[in-house]
C-alpha cells in the first residue's frame, strides 16, 4: 500500500493534518473476508496507518444492504475487530442522521457524517455485478445513502440509464479525494455476492475514481462504455474513462492486463438506448429463479422494493413476475446463493450476438 501511494504522490497529497477522513469500504452484507464480497480489513488497516501518518483522523463507515444486521456485518467482515485494534471510530450511518441533497434534479439523502467529512477515500472490492456490470469506486459511494432508501431507489429508477443518473448524482455530490481498489482477491461471475472469488493479485489506486473503474473494467474484460453509470459520468465530465487518456504506473501493470473472467449473465444489453429500453423491456427481462438451496429465511422478500416476492405455502418465496423490476436486490441479499437471475429467451438470443461487453 505504501508503494502504491508513493506512486500517486503520497497520502499527504490527499489528506491534511487535522482532517476528518472517511474510509468507505464495501460492506455489502455479513460475509467473511475470505468470501471476497467485502473489502478486506487489512486493506483498510493499511489506509488507516497512512492517514494517521499525515496527522489526519481516520474513521470507517458504510451502509450495507437494508436487510442486513449491521453489527453482524461489522463482526463477520472483520471491520469491528479492526477498528477496535486500531482505536478508530466505526460509525453507524443508519443512526447518525441524514440530510436531503439535490443534484441534477434528483433528491436523495446522504448520512450527515459523510457530508461533514473533510475527505473521503472510497475502497471498493473488485467485483462484477449482475445489475451494473461492475461494482467499483464510483458505485461504492451508493453506501453513503442510509437505510431503506437504497432499496426503494431501484423501484423509483428501474431502467439502467435512470439508475445510472442517480449513481452519477451521488458521485458528483460526494467526490472522493482518493480511490483504492481491493483486487487481491476479487469476484467474477454473478456478483456482488453470489459470484466466485478469483485471485487478481493487485491493489490499484487513483485520484480519479472513474479512471480507476475504467481500468478495472479492462482488467475484467468489460468495456467501460457499456457500464451505464461510468459512461454517464464520463459524459458529465466527472473524470477520465478513455483508455488512451489513462496513464498507468507501478509494479502491477501486468496484473492489470485484460484476461478472460466470467462476466454476469444479465448485463450485456446495458447499452440499449434509453428511448428503446421501455419498448424492448418486455422481451429482455431477467427475473429471480429460486433453487432448492433456499432455506426460507425471507430476506429476499424483505429486500424486494417492488413487493414482487411473497412468502407462500410452506414459507417458500413466490414471484409475481408482472411486478418484478429486475433490480437484483433479492439475488444480492440471498445468504445461500439460492437465487439466480433467469433471462428471457430473447435476451439470451441477443447475447449470442453481443460482444460489446468485452473489451476489444
Amino acid at each position: 500500500m505504501g508503494r502504491l501511494l508513493e506512486g500517486l504522490g503520497g497520502m499527504d497529497r490527499f489528506v491534511k493534518p487535522g482532517q476528518s477522513v472517511l474510509i468507505k469500504p464495501n460492506l455489502l452484507s455479513d460475509h467473511t473476508p475470505e468470501e471476497a464480497v467485502t473489502t478486506h480489513p487489512e486493506v483498510v488497516r493499511a489506509l488507516i496507518h497512512l492517514v494517521r501518518a499525515c496527522g489526519a483522523k481516520p474513521w470507517v463507515a458504510d451502509s450495507p444492504a437494508v436487510i442486513a444486521d449491521l453489527h453482524r456485518v461489522w463482526e463477520r467482515t472483520g471491520m469491528a475487530a479492526l477498528c477496535r485494534e486500531e482505536d478508530v471510530p466505526l460509525v453507524n450511518l443508519e443512526k447518525a442522521g441524514s440530510r436531503t441533497v439535490e443534484e441534477d434534479g434528483l433528491r436523495f439523502t446522504i448520512a450527515n457524517p459523510v457530508l461533514e467529512a473533510d475527505a473521503i477515500i472510497t475502497v471498493p472490492k473488485v467485483k462484477t455485478h449482475v445489475l451494473t456490470g461492475l461494482t467499483g469506486a464510483v458505485k461504492n459511494l451508493y453506501g453513503t445513502v442510509p437505510g431503506r432508501q437504497k432499496t426503494m431507489f431501484h423501484k423509483l429508477y428501474p431502467y439502467p440509464q435512470d439508475f445510472a443518473r442517480l449513481l452519477v448524482a451521488i458521485y458528483r455530490r460526494i467526490r472522493p479525494v482518493l480511490a483504492i481498489a481491493d483486487g487481491v482477491v476479487g469476484m467474477e461471475g454473478n456478483g456482488p455476492s453470489a459470484g466466485a472469488p478469483v485471485e487478481l493479485g493487485f491493489l490499484a489506486g487513483s485520484s480519479d475514481a472513474l479512471a480507476l473503474d475504467a481500468v478495472l473494467c479492462r482488467t475484467l474484460g468489460l468495456d467501460p462504455r457499456t457500464i451505464v453509470h461510468l459512461e454517464a459520468a464520463r459524459r458529465a465530465g466527472l473524470g477520465v474513462a478513455e483508455w488512451s487518456e489513462i496513464v498507468m504506473e507501478g509494479d502491477l501493470i501486468g496484473a492489470l492486463a485484460p484476461r478472460e473472467y466470467r462476466l454476469p449473465s444479465t448485463v450485456p444489453l446495458n447499452y440499449v438506448p434509453h428511448w428503446l429500453v421501455r419498448f424492448v423491456q418486455p422481451l429482455i427481462w431477467h427475473r429471480p429463479l429460486i433453487s432448492g438451496a433456499c432455506v426460507f429465511c425471507g430476506k429476499c422478500v424483505t429486500a424486494c422494493p417492488a413487493e414482487a416476492l411473497q412468502m407462500k405455502l410452506r414459507n417458500r418465496p413466490a414471484l409475481k413476475a408482472e411486478k418484478c423490476i429486475a433490480c437484483c436486490c433479492c439475488h444480492e441479499v440471498c445468504p445461500e446463493h439460492a437465487i439466480t437471475m433467469q433471462s428471457s429467451p430473447f435476451f439470451r438470443f441477443a447475447r449470442q450476438f453481443t460482444k460489446g461487453s468485452r473489451t476489444p
